[in-house]
């Protein structure tokens, strides 16, 4: 495994260790912070920390950037929202 294929799965690894224990402690917040819905939200807060370790090494990012130039008139948070509003994230392997 190359150094970039580790540093996305331990990235991957951090990112869904996170989502899970968000998912667990506070579910709304997770669906809000992660783009989960409410069934990805039961799956992911029933994961292993096998079954995250399977899907952080994927060699594919979970992480959803935000960008890095938004328009003016145009808030950050607003325009991530915008963004990342059609497509939740998919934890399903396939």
């Amino acid at each position: 495994m190359s150094t970039l294929e580790q540093d996305i799965a331990h990235l991957n690894f951090e990112y869904l260790m996170l989502a899970r224990e968000c998912a667990r402690n506070n579910p709304m917040e997770a669906a809000w912070r992660f783009g989960v819905d409410r069934k990805q939200i039961e799956e992911l807060s029933g994961f292993s920390v096998e079954k995250i370790r399977e899907l952080s090494g994927i060699a594919r990012t979970v992480i959803t950037l935000i960008p890095m130039n938004t328009p003016k008139n145009v808030s950050l948070a607003s325009h991530v929202a915008l963004l990342t509003s059609s497509k939740p994230l998919s934890l399903e392997v396939k």
